[in-house]
């Protein structure tokens, strides 16, 4: 596997993610809601937008308002992967 030379420029979603990511990772194993990591931003739509790609990655789920770090997600970051 050979490491991709030409990294793009995080953008404001990746820096949402990495955030929101960060703040539900911060609590493991606890939990945040929604709401929380929407205060957190700032704003609620961004929030959610950034809570969905997450979700559909695979590394949070929500269940109902609370956001649940995935065992995959936990994983990567207990190995520093990110």
């Amino acid at each position: 596997m050979h490491a991709n030379p030409k990294r793009r420029k995080p953008d404001a979603n990746d820096v949402t993610e990495r955030a929101i990511l960060a703040l539900v990772v911060a609590v493991y194993p606890l939990s945040r809601t929604l709401l929380e990591v929407s205060r957190e931003m700032g704003n609620r739509e961004v929030a959610e937008r950034a809570v969905r790609k997450l979700s559909d990655y695979g590394l949070v789920r929500l269940h109902g308002q609370t956001l649940l770090l995935t065992d995959a997600a936990f994983h990567c970051h207990r190995l520093d992967a990110w």
